[in-house]
């Protein structure tokens, strides 16, 4: 569609496709009752005169009337399939343009006729007829306006010929005023439709004006849109191959800086490890904020204790608090302890997780709190994250959600972060339906506000739950694991970059390291003397087995053994199948220090498990 031009203005409008075409869908909706109120109003003139007036010509007059009457029925079964057509037909309105204005002249002259059934010296007779005859004539005017100024001129100027054609015989010398009224009339009458009808056809050229700009408005958000769908879903379906370099990166800075003590305090080096930090955090916010914008993400909703979810981010961080220096804490309300809800755990672990990072990259000094606590208003529950950090001005709170936004990072250092984990909070919290405020002090700190609404609990109960650690002091840094050393730990990668770095760091660790690059030959990798402790496994393997897959087989022979798996995909079903097989996830990029403090704890339980 384009819009219609507007014409100059004259005495009778421009042929306009577009707008005609309009005007021709309006005037089809009035042929229906113009049809029926030709036939009524002709009816009714015959019944107030048929006393007076001559009964043959007022039978013809009638007759005649209520025969044009019908042709607007006929005109709609005729033009029916041209209305039902989607766009303007040249040939179609000009077509119905020569019928409906054929119709009218004929329905005109039998109007105009109205005079012969005048009767001199009937005052009362002629009356109704000059009453008759103003009321066609403005009926035609209100019925015309709406679709043809011109044939409503020819059709008045047709009534008027044959009308004032009579006058004389029947009022002799006083038909002159009586001619001279009905002139000025239909005169004022078209000078008004002539006005109306220009301003009709004006609002309907805006109107498709508007449909114009809005169809292409729509059309380029919709490109946009898709735009960001294709890069998005382009970063999603790529996210394997693009984090596996990135991965082996960051293993081989950690392992040379092992292996080369002395090149750890050296710039150039300390620059390198920074860069691929930088690297790895730009990369793990930017994937899953770009799979979440994708819309590839659904919520999978299933039931599960709260407090164990949050748990699970509270420690997640935990690292991060004790390197800071920072006090994280938390505080279940008593009646909470066993809360089970139904809502997706992965989002919302995510959610949470990306306000206690926040949180504690803004903190200098003092602590962050997680709490779960009832709301005081229409039930639901409150999980909230206070910090004592530089809090946020209330002018900038309108736009912490938006993407790559720092308020106390205008340099872009890239230690604060890169302006995405609220974005991501924004876009997870909207898929889950749950309601993210904040309350803020500036220089006190910040308290970001998750809702809960009441029909996501299932249950609640002050016993049973696994709770949340209270508090933990800060600390330097996460002190060597002593059990590391010679702890035996099987790696299966077919990415050989990947699996030489990786090699290389668990090696600098003192561990016992074997390595497989597919998952149907992994058993000959483990001699009848070797049994792995630990089995670090990528999903994605050449062959017919998924990781899942190789360490369920691992496992059956090696029951005791601790299976891990290490991912670079972003769909959320990898996510919830290695959850459902109960193997820990680890997504690549993997941080060293992450990966060292696992591996500790993992073997560290295990080493306790036995001796129990």
């Amino acid at each position: 569609m384009t819009a219609p031009q507007t014409s100059k203005t004259a005495w009778f409008p421009v042929f306009e496709p577009e707008v005609d075409h309009a005007l021709f869908l309006q005037g089809y909706r009035n042929l229906l009752a113009t049809g029926v109120g030709q036939i009524l109003l002709a009816s009714l003139v015959a019944l107030a005169t048929h006393k007076r007036a001559d009964s043959d010509s007022l039978t013809l007059w009638l007759v005649y009337l209520v025969l044009t009457g019908l042709g607007y029925f006929l005109q709609m079964a005729y033009f029916k399939d041209e209305v039902l057509k989607p766009g303007p037909n040249l040939s179609g309105v000009k077509r119905w343009y020569r019928h409906r204005r054929t119709l009218q002249i004929m329905s005109s002259v039998g109007w105009g006729c109205i005079s012969f059934l005048m009767a001199p010296e009937a005052s009362a007779h002629n009356i109704y007829i000059m009453t008759a005859f103003a009321g066609v004539v403005g009926y035609s005017a209100a019925g015309n306006s709406a679709n043809d100024f011109p044939g409503f001129v020819v059709s008045a100027l047709t009534i008027l010929l044959f009308f004032i054609w009579r006058l004389p015989s029947v009022f002799g010398d006083e038909a002159n005023a009586l001619m001279v009224m009905c002139v000025f009339y239909v005169a004022a009458l078209t000078l008004v439709l002539r006005n109306t009808h220009n301003a009709l056809r004006e609002s309907i050229r805006i109107r498709l004006t508007n449909e114009v700009l809005a169809h292409s408005n729509a059309q380029q958000a919709a490109r946009a849109e898709q735009a960001n769908r294709d890069k998005s879903e382009f970063l999603a379906a790529a996210s394997h191959d693009l984090r596996q370099p990135v991965h082996a990166l960051l293993l081989l800075i950690e392992a040379y800086r092992q292996q080369v003590p002395s090149a750890q305090q050296h710039p150039l080096m300390q620059h390198i490890t920074q860069a691929g930090q930088a690297i790895n955090s730009l990369f793990n916010a930017l994937m899953e904020l770009s799979r979440l914008e994708s819309g590839s993400e659904k919520p999978v909703l299933t039931e599960f204790e709260l407090t164990a979810t949050l748990g699970d981010a509270w420690q997640h961080v935990l690292p991060e608090a004790q390197h800071r220096g920072l006090r994280l804490r938390s505080y279940v309300a008593p009646s909470l302890a066993h809360t089970v809800v139904r809502t997706d755990p992965l989002l919302l672990k995510r959610i949470v997780g990306n306000l206690l990072s926040n949180a504690m990259r803004y903190t200098a000094r003092g602590g962050v709190l997680l709490s779960l606590r009832r709301a005081h208003t229409n039930g639901g529950l409150w999980l909230e994250v206070w910090d004592t950090g530089i809090g946020i001005s209330d002018d900038d709170q309108k736009r912490i959600f938006d993407p790559y936004v720092q308020l106390a990072n205008r340099e872009r250092d890239r230690t604060q972060g890169l302006g995405l984990g609220l974005a991501i909070v924004k876009h997870a919290s909207e898929m889950l339906a749950l309601d993210v405020t904040l309350h803020s002090t500036k220089g006190r700190g910040t308290c970001f506000r998750i809702r809960v609404p009441a029909h996501l609990i299932i249950q609640t109960s002050a016993t049973h739950g696994p709770g949340l650690p209270r508090q933990t002091q800060p600390v330097a840094a996460v002190p060597d694991k002593p059990w590391l050393k010679d702890r035996r730990v099987l790696l299966i990668d077919d990415d050989p970059l990947v699996q030489q770095a990786m090699q290389a760091l668990l090696r600098g660790w003192q561990l016992d390291v074997r390595a497989a690059s597919r998952g149907d030959a992994v058993l000959k990798e483990c001699a009848p003397n070797w049994e792995p402790e630990c089995v670090l496994c990528d999903y994605r393997l050449p062959g017919a087995l998924n990781g899942i897959e190789v360490l369920d087989l691992l496992l059956q022979t090696y029951p005791k053994t601790i299976g891990v798996l290490l991912t670079g995909e972003l769909a959320q079903t990898v996510q919830q199948a290695a959850e459902d097989a109960g193997y820990l996830l680890l997504s690549k990029p993997v941080n060293a220090s992450v990966l060292a403090f696992t591996l500790g704890t993992l073997l560290e339980r295990r080493n306790e498990e036995r001796e129990s």
